[in-house]
């Protein structure tokens, strides 16, 4: 076995509660699928993702045997105003104007409102606040909490738009976690 300069620098930490996963920017779920791959013991608490896509890929990575109607005693003009009210986004980039989410069919909706029910998500990261992640149980649960903010922004391709606070920017958006 092979020590790693680490070991020496740090002492080692050791989960011995069962972990609550909290994913921020949660896209696909990374971070589930990871903890998954490692064997931990751990359950996932909530998901912040408001792209429609990505919440479609986490709920069909995670829980595609979650086949709940959460819908089945709204209607489509509830559904219409809880999704616009959420901030849904369908390019990543903004969130979905109320006429946009209006002009989608009702099986649309109703499937995208019960990805976010399945997934606990509680989808645009602007509104979410500490309270919503439900930390509780501390002596049985160790909550950890991840985040991949979107890095675009910082690239050539982002056109090096930056990530300062209040700068509107996707990339800003990591000031999020912090008010969080």
């Amino acid at each position: 076995m092979q020590d790693s300069i680490f070991d020496l620098m740090h002492e080692k930490y050791v989960i011995e509660k069962p972990i609550r996963l909290i994913e921020l920017f949660g896209g696909y779920g990374s971070q589930h699928f990871a903890l998954e791959y490692l064997g931990a013991n751990f359950e996932h608490w909530k998901l912040c993702e408001w792209a429609v896509k990505s919440i479609q890929a986490y709920k069909d990575g995670h829980y595609q045997n979650d086949i709940t109607d959460y819908s089945k005693d709204l209607t489509k003009q509830e559904l219409v105003d809880y999704l616009f009210k959420k901030q849904i986004s369908q390019d990543y980039n903004s969130p979905m104007e109320l006429k946009q989410i209006s002009r989608q069919k009702e099986e649309w909706l109703r499937n995208v409102y019960n990805n976010i029910q399945a997934t606990k998500n509680t989808v645009d990261i602007t509104q979410t606040k500490a309270s919503d992640l439900e930390i509780v149980d501390t002596d049985k649960y160790t909550y950890i909490m991840t985040y991949s903010f979107p890095c675009q922004d910082l690239s050539l391709a982002g056109l090096g738009k930056g990530m300062a606070r209040d700068s509107g920017t996707r990339s800003g958006m990591l000031w999020e976690v912090e008010r969080i």
